[in-house]
């Protein structure tokens, strides 16, 4: 009986600390499927747009044609990074 006590209470102080968590994961994964749905963004150091539509290489070697934000068919690993093609800067992909 005095276990199921502690694990109530338990439960009780983690649970806000969960929601935080899992709230800030729900709004981190909205932004970048938002960002998912653009075809251009701005870049942050020179204020271009950078076109997201095109012809990419993934890191594994595959190319593809269309939104460089989607999932690699060979090797399954998303884009943390764009390169911005009229400053050359690269940017970590806004979340």
């Amino acid at each position: 009986m005095r276990e199921r006590q502690v694990d109530l209470i338990l439960f009780l102080l983690a649970s806000p600390v969960l929601a935080i968590v899992g709230i800030a994961r729900i709004i981190r994964r909205f932004s970048r499927l938002r960002l998912a749905a653009e075809p251009r963004t701005g870049c942050r150091t020179c204020g271009e747009d950078i076109v997201l539509v095109g012809f990419w290489r993934c890191g594994c070697g595959f190319t593809y044609r269309g939104h460089v934000l989607r999932i690699c068919p060979v090797c399954g690993s998303f884009p943390k990074m764009i390169r911005c093609f009229e400053c050359g800067a690269t940017e970590k992909v806004r979340t």
